[in-house]
């Protein structure tokens, strides 16, 4: 970053809206940072103004874009209708917990040509803060369903991560944030020098269900991950799909851990489709 110091803000409170974002509401609620999709309904004809992103960002609030980097959406403007019938290498199966979500074979060049640098540019035209990245896990995926080497397949998510912080900042300043979310698997699953160069380059991580939802086994080795991440000076996001009766428990769990996290009580449809009250 030719030794520009960056300022990355710490927020106490978060939110996350996906779908159909009202910048009017997220104006006026008192999340400091918030994580929305880089368009009301995710096509290219209902994308969020530069205006549009200012007004969320007033009163020094963080807005993230969300981005999926292991996945390709069939309702973005880079899916190609030829595709489904004669599909890119890139290209893999469907996903069966979420139609029109296509794996994809991340570690291609193509994927990044046809998606995700267009993709960079729209969000780095509108003004976001910096980027919330969904399916980092899709290298265990590769992994367990493609036979994917562990080590190769770890690394070359945590690579991609890199290039896109790197073209982040490259493009739009040193303080641009790059949040991935969960995935926390990499710091144990990669060599040691792709770990330590991925912590390098993230600035916060994402997290859900590390209280409810989740298997007692699986929230104790995700917390251990995240501690090392917070030790690392990562501000961990966290986000419990539950009711609203649930959020003083939540708190409670959340008071008890050994590293801070930010807490954010979703709806527990997980549709992401408003700001959902955090008090009783």
């Amino acid at each position: 970053m030719n030794g520009q110091r960056r300022i990355i803000p710490q927020p106490s409170s978060w939110a996350c809206w996906l779908q159909h974002a009202d910048p009017e509401v997220i104006a006026m609620s008192d999340a400091q940072l918030v994580v929305v999709d880089y368009s009301r309904d995710g096509s290219d004809a209902q994308a969020f103004s530069r205006a549009d992103v200012a007004r969320m960002q007033e009163g020094g609030r963080t807005v993230l874009c969300y981005f999926s980097i292991g996945e390709a959406e069939s309702y973005r403007f880079y899916w190609q209708p030829e595709w489904k019938d004669a599909p890119p290498s890139f290209l893999g199966p469907e996903n069966p917990d979420w139609p029109e979500n296509f794996k994809v074979r991340y570690w291609q060049e193509q994927w990044w040509n046809v998606a995700l640098q267009p993709y960079l540019d729209r969000i780095l035209a509108a003004g976001f803060d910096g980027v919330y990245l969904d399916i980092v896990d899709a290298y265990w995926y590769w992994h367990e369903e493609g036979g994917r080497d562990l080590a190769a397949s770890s690394t070359e998510m945590m690579r991609l991560v890199t290039r896109v912080a790197q073209y982040l900042r490259e493009h739009g300043g040193p303080n641009r944030i790059v949040c991935p979310q969960n995935g926390e698997g990499l710091l144990n699953d990669g060599p040691p020098e792709a770990v330590a160069r991925y912590l390098r380059r993230i600035d916060m991580v994402g997290v859900e269900s590390l209280f409810f939802n989740v298997t007692p086994e699986s929230a104790e080795y995700r917390r251990g991950l995240l501690k090392r991440m917070a030790e690392a000076g990562k501000t961990v996001l966290n986000m419990e799909y539950i009711t609203l009766d649930r959020v003083t428990d939540y708190r409670r769990r959340a008071a008890d851990l050994s590293f801070p996290i930010v807490c954010y009580r979703a709806e527990p449809d997980a549709a992401l489709n408003s700001l959902a009250p955090q008090t009783p």
